[in-house]
């Protein structure tokens, strides 16, 4: 093919498929008939100029957020284009509960905090009706996604949730002072909190973290050698979604069982999530609502389909 040719076969379809401009405004843009701007576009997909690809509806967005949803018994999922757009969609999906939500559980984490920053102002005149708290307490991190009291605030102040506070480290280092914590009027107030918990909001994580919530102190070798992958606030599971525990965990965070009866748990997907370790946290059963990205969401069909 001559290049004089190929340059007008590529203007062709350039104008058609990426201007959307009719056969017939082509033919006058270009002086010549609309059926040769019809002959010329069929030329330019046998040469391979154009291709054309047709998603199976299993690779489009609703087809993986439906994939996801019967692979993992989730009530909702929602699929983002890009990650990018996954805090946007993140502060969403959560802004849909907080009319019929009383108690909203705070996670912790750089996409939690990423999620708050996305969030609108909530109106001057818009009605308080409900509690955030945080599922933990705090880690001596200073990214301040870590100090899930500060998340609660700046929640409190696009939503209009009154925040309630934990006043704890995320990790006391021995049982005494775990015992010391947890008899505080301050502990068994947010406990009650959790009881009555009916939406959460907490990311999915991988095993390594980066950083690290002293695992070594709390768990010894044990999540290496029992093959921890995934994460939720700081538990810790294995490819099948079960727990494993330390000798040593004297965490501050809301318990499992706890946890398992809150109505509406959004699970958060980092863009730069471990496949395995996504699919070691939705087979706990503990997240009900998931928002991801549409690479990430491949990714996991795929994997699961795999094992």
């Amino acid at each position: 093919m001559k290049e004089k040719e190929l340059l007008r076969l590529i203007q062709i379809s350039k104008l058609y498929y990426e201007e959307n401009k009719t056969q017939a405004e082509i033919a006058r843009i270009m002086e010549i008939s609309r059926p040769s701007v019809s002959n010329l576009l069929n030329k330019a997909r046998k040469e391979g100029i154009v291709k054309i690809d047709i998603l199976s509806y299993q690779h489009s967005n609703m087809g993986l957020s439906q994939g996801l949803c019967r692979r993992f018994n989730l009530k909702t999922c929602h699929v983002a284009t890009s990650a990018e757009d996954l805090h946007r969609a993140a502060a969403g999906v959560l802004e849909e509960f907080l009319d019929k939500t009383k108690v909203l559980g705070l996670g912790w984490g750089y996409n939690i905090n990423k999620m708050i920053e996305a969030m609108p102002e909530t109106s001057s005149g818009a009605a308080t009706h409900g509690i955030v708290c945080p599922l933990i307490g705090t880690a001596t991190v200073p990214h301040r996604g870590y100090h899930p009291n500060e998340l609660a605030t700046e929640l409190s102040h696009k939503t209009g949730f009154q925040a309630e506070y934990l006043i704890s480290p995320a990790f006391p280092t021995t049982e005494q002072d775990q015992e010391l914590f947890m008899n505080t009027n301050n502990y068994q107030e947010i406990l009650e909190r959790w009881r009555k918990t009916d939406t959460a909001i907490i990311t999915l994580g991988s095993f390594p973290l980066v950083p690290d919530h002293g695992t070594a102190l709390r768990f010894g070798k044990k999540l290496t050698q029992e093959k921890a992958v995934g994460s939720l606030l700081s538990y810790f599971f294995n490819l099948q979604g079960e727990q494993i525990e330390g000798d040593d965990d004297y965490a501050i965070q809301i318990p499992l069982r706890l946890l398992t009866r809150i109505k509406h748990v959004i699970g958060i997907v980092p863009p730069e999530s471990n496949i395995s370790a996504l699919i070691s946290c939705l087979r706990t059963g503990y997240i009900r609502h998931l928002v991801i990205t549409e690479q990430s969401a491949k990714e996991v069909i795929n994997l699961d389909e795999s094992n």
